[in-house]
Formats: structure tokens, sequence, C-alpha cells
């Protein structure tokens, strides 16, 4: 073999070497661009406290209370990824599905002012019922939370 057979062969394989690096990193498997978070548990908050959660391959803990004829302060829920973090979907078509087992007793009020991952509880009579939240997304359900047990006290009474 001459030089410049050796020469061209070694440039060949530089290149080739160099093209399939950089089509390697432009097609990521790791999604890129299109990665987000996916939740496997939640928190719902009140005042900045915790007052349910459902962590990652845990029990649910915790509980929503209200008085018949009132609502409950702002609740906010962040979801939980895989590695424990909190967030709250970005995406335009992602909204806040609410089911309650049991009609009459409570219902959900979302208010536009509130955002669209808040929302207050609103004791309808006395009684207990459990609500389900989920992500919403094209007609379906991205995400379920187990049922949260929501209690509505008796109204108090004005002597």
């Amino acid at each position: 073999m001459n030089n410049k057979t050796l020469f061209n062969n070694l440039f060949l394989y530089s290149v080739l070497g160099i093209f399939i690096t950089v089509a390697a990193c432009s097609n990521s498997v790791t999604g890129g661009e299109d990665e987000h978070s996916e939740p496997e548990g939640f928190r719902l908050k009140l005042s900045g406290q915790t007052i349910v959660e459902q962590l990652p391959d845990e029990a649910l803990t915790g509980g929503i209370t209200v008085e018949a004829g009132e609502e409950t302060a702002l609740i906010s829920i962040f979801f939980i990824n895989h590695d424990g973090e909190e967030f709250q979907p970005d995406g335009e078509e992602e909204t806040l599905g609410y089911e309650f087992a049991a009609s009459g007793i409570a219902e959900s009020e979302q208010h536009s002012e509130d955002g669209k991952w808040s929302f207050h509880v609103h004791g309808e009579t006395e009684g207990n019922t459990t609500l389900q939240l989920m992500i919403m997304h094209d007609g379906h359900s991205d995400f379920e939370s187990l049922p949260i047990p929501i209690t509505v006290t008796a109204a108090a009474k004005n002597n």
C-alpha cells in the first residue's frame, strides 16, 4: 500500500467516525426536548402545609375536612416524580380533573385567578366521600390519584 492510499483510507475512516459521532449525539435516546416529569405521586398543600400526600409506591395519607356551607382555603396540587421532586405540568393541553365518589356531599371549585393546579373543596351536606384527582390530557387521564378522604362536618350553629 502506498502512502497516498494509506492517507485516503485514514481520511475516509476519520470522516466516517466524526459523522457517526455527530449523528449519535443529535439523535439522543433520552428524549431531549420531549423529556418531562412523569407523576408517580402528589402532595396537596393548603396555606403552604401538606394536608394529603401520596408518595411513589406508598399509601395515601391525610384527608380534607370542610364544614357544610363553607369552602376550604386554596388547595394546590404538586405532583411528585420518581426522584421525589415536586412539579406542576406546564403544558397548555393538561388540566386538573376531579371526581367525587358520592354526589351532593362536596364539590370542587376552581377559579381562573387561582391557577389550573389549585382548587377549593366546598362542603354541601354533612357526610363522607372520596375525591380522585387526575391530570387530564386529550380526553383521558395521564395520572389518577388514590381516593382522597373528604369529610364534611355539620354547619356550626350560630346562637
